[in-house]
């Protein structure tokens, strides 16, 4: 009966932590969220936006970066498509280890002309693309200033801390997390994005 007892003490335990935990990530980025036009005030330099993008999404927030700091973009493309659901899910999961990255299929900008370099990516498993982990794989920032963004159903898991320890020589600042994209209001999110780079401390 005892035994019995702490079994479901502790599965009622590792429920309540996994509430906490979604809930107290769902409210990360809300502080930057505004029905208000929020006016782009912050300048950058000479940007570069990088991203990898399965569905659409994460292009969509790359693009608007792209447009509020008149920066250069850059797609990460594999030289492999990948396959549709449900064989996706078993791909990208084997793909998270470095042996098993996908091969690319595209050449990369020269980082040292750029002020500040975007890197954004879908969450995939709970953290950093395949795509994406390749091209970190390859690069080397050389004490460039990087700032990352996911885009996700609800949840980037481990995503900025496996993306800081995956950017060599890099001084990482931790951006944002877009949420269930396709299903925002375009305006909403314009002035999220236009909030979350005018608070940027760089």
């Amino acid at each position: 009966m005892v035994k019995y007892l702490m079994v479901v003490f502790i599965i009622f335990g590792f429920a309540v932590f996994i509430i906490v935990y979604l809930t107290s990530r769902a409210d990360v980025d809300k502080k930057f969220v505004s029905n208000k036009e929020v006016i782009m005030k912050k300048k950058f330099g000479k940007v570069l936006v990088v991203y990898y993008s399965l569905s659409g999404n994460t292009r969509s927030i790359a693009m608007k970066i792209k447009e509020k700091t008149n920066a250069d973009i850059c797609e990460i493309e594999t030289v492999k498509k990948y396959p549709s659901l449900p064989m996706l899910y078993f791909t990208a999961k084997r793909q998270t280890k470095p042996k098993n990255y996908p091969e690319l299929k595209n050449e990369f900008p020269d980082f040292s002309q750029y002020d500040l370099i975007f890197v954004g990516s879908p969450t995939w498993w709970y953290t950093v693309s395949a795509p994406v982990l390749s091209f970190l794989y390859k690069a080397d920032f050389k004490g460039k200033t990087v700032i990352s963004f996911t885009t996700n159903g609800g949840n980037c898991g481990t995503f900025f801390e496996d993306f800081e320890q995956s950017a060599k020589n890099a001084k990482v600042i931790k951006g944002i997390e877009f949420k269930k994209v396709s299903k925002q209001d375009v305006n909403i999110l314009d002035n999220t994005i236009s909030g979350w780079l005018n608070n940027l401390d760089i």
